[in-house]
């Protein structure tokens, strides 16, 4: 005969144990997933459309146009030899030539690299007023291959003071004037700043 418990002692198979409650319900069911895909994708349809990604991708081409400038002066200390930025306007591109000799021509063994200013971007500046020099896209005087450039010198100068002005490629159909922005190069010491208009001011940026 089997033993039998006291009358106040419970069957232990009788407590609950979290182990062995396999009935539970865990996680999500396919329908509750579907609603929650269809309202993210609801709010993403309603939101994406006022996101203004041109104003993302022009501020990340002029600090990317500003610290390839800076970039070039830098490598001008380093190599002790004129490092030349010369921007292609039509192509919305600059180019780097570590001219070791100094003549403001590419040789065959100089270095040449060349980078995009950005997606959606071109330079100028729409019918935004200037901030401080030429209305020109970019005002440096001095030309490589009929492109305006400037030089920077082992000293860490450049060949003139100026400003190179970019904007958006739709600014003028979207009429965002704050879309401009100015990068700008002080002479003496070679230092880059660059300036974004607000829609009625240019403020500094950097």
């Amino acid at each position: 005969m089997a033993p039998t418990l006291p009358l106040d002692v419970p069957d232990p198979r009788s407590l609950e144990c979290p182990l062995l409650r396999r009935n539970e319900r865990a996680g999500f069911t396919l329908i509750e997933l579907l609603m929650v895909m269809a309202l993210i994708a609801l709010i993403t349809a309603i939101a994406l459309p006022r996101i203004d990604f041109s104003r993302y991708r022009i501020d990340a081409a002029v600090r990317g146009l500003a610290s390839g400038m800076a970039r070039a002066q830098r490598q001008a200390v380093t190599n002790q030899s004129n490092v030349n930025v010369v921007f292609d306007v039509p192509n919305v591109a600059f180019k780097i030539h570590e001219d070791e000799d100094n003549d403001n021509v590419v040789d065959a063994t100089e270095r040449v690299r060349q980078y995009p200013v950005g997606e959606g971007v071109e330079y100028g500046l729409g019918d935004v007023a200037v901030r401080l020099y030429a209305p020109a896209p970019v005002t440096f005087t001095r030309t490589q291959a009929g492109m305006p450039e400037i030089i920077f010198r082992r000293d860490g100068s450049a060949s003139e003071n100026g400003a190179v002005y970019i904007t958006s490629k739709n600014a003028a159909e979207r009429n965002a004037d704050q879309d401009a922005r100015s990068v700008e190069l002080i002479q003496a010491t070679g230092r880059v700043e660059w300036y974004r208009y607000t829609g009625s001011a240019w403020q500094r940026k950097f």
